[in-house]
Order: structure tokens, then sequence, then C-alpha cells
């Protein structure tokens, strides 16, 4: 029960690391590709308007590229450098990074089907396009109906995050795919004298 209660410890943080990064450091993201853009000639649009638009599939690229680094050697390397750590840097069975995205998706698909429209008429059906479109559509797809004040934070709070870990886990696996799963550190014996 407490390696339970730790692994979802653990894939909460993630989300927690992951959203504060979305909403106060998203310009680490996108400017470098902002200024590339522009300095390509690729786009016009103000660096504000541009991350409105362009951070969704950037920080799901980030969060790829990230999945691809091997973090989880790190606790290798503390075991390596104080034996006495071994005992809180246990290996995980399935590694946190690879079901972090779980619990995020589970919170934005909560949201992605709360949300109504302003202007949603109670004859109406459920309006899925404008639904798509409100938490994955760039900022010229976006009608008064779909938005309000909330758009931000459903952009940077769930749909954000939750690409980011989807697309973190898939370099992880793609990672493993490649270079294997590390091995479980070796439990530090002292030497018989």
């Amino acid at each position: 029960m407490s390696r339970v209660l730790a692994w979802c410890a653990k894939c909460l943080f993630l989300y927690l690391l992951v959203a504060i990064l979305a909403i106060k450091f998203a310009w680490i993201f996108v400017l470098p590709v902002w200024a590339i853009a522009t300095k390509m000639h690729w786009t016009t649009v103000s660096k504000f308007v541009f991350l409105l638009n362009y951070f969704l599939p950037i920080f799901a690229a980030s969060g790829f590229l990230l999945g691809l680094v091997p973090f989880g050697r790190l606790g290798k390397a503390v075991t390596e450098l104080a034996p006495g750590m071994a005992r809180f840097v246990e290996p995980d069975r399935i590694p946190a990074v690879l079901l972090a995205w779980i619990p995020v998706s589970i919170a934005f698909l909560v949201r992605f089907f709360t949300w109504e429209s302003r202007n949603a008429s109670v004859l109406g059906a459920n309006n899925t396009v404008g639904r798509v479109t409100r938490f994955f559509g760039t900022l010229n797809s976006q009608t008064p109906a779909l938005f309000d004040t909330r758009w931000a934070q459903d952009r940077f709070l769930f749909t954000g995050p939750m690409l980011f870990l989807m697309a973190c886990a898939l370099g992880a696996l793609l990672r493993y795919a490649i270079v294997g799963r590390p091995a479980a550190p070796e439990p530090f014996s002292s030497p018989d004298l």
C-alpha cells in the first residue's frame, strides 16, 4: 500500500511541477522557437500571440525530449555517492514517468466533459467541435462563445500538462526500447574484514 501511495505522490508531484512550468516558465520553451520563426520570416505575430497559438505543440515536443533524458540513472548515482541513501532510492517496477499522465488525463477529461459554452442552448446538443477547438485549437479558431476567462487556465493547467506528460512517457518508452531499462541497484553490503 505504501508503494502505491508513493507512486501516486510522485505522479502528482510531476503534475504539479509541469503545471508550474507551464504557467510560470512557458517562455523558456516558446521564446527560442518564436525567435527562430521570426528570424526565418515564418511568422510576424507577437510573442504573446505566438505563445497562445503554439504553446501546446511546443510543450508536447519538449516533454518528448525530456522523456529521452535518463533521469532514472540518478538513483544509481545517489546510491554510489551515498550508500546510506539506498533505502530511500527504491527502484519502481514501473517508473512514475510512464504513468504520470493518467491522473492528469483524468483531471483533463473531467474538465473537458463538464465544460459548457456561455452561448449553449438548452435545446442544442453537446458542442463537441467547439469543445475540441477550445482545448486544442489555436487562438484564431476561438470564437467569443469559446473564449472566456477560464480559457487560459484550461489551456495551461489541464491541456498543456496532459500533453507534456503523455509525450514524456512516449519519449521514455522510446528510450527504454532503444537502450533498455536500467538494472535495479545492488544493495550495498559492507565488506567482510
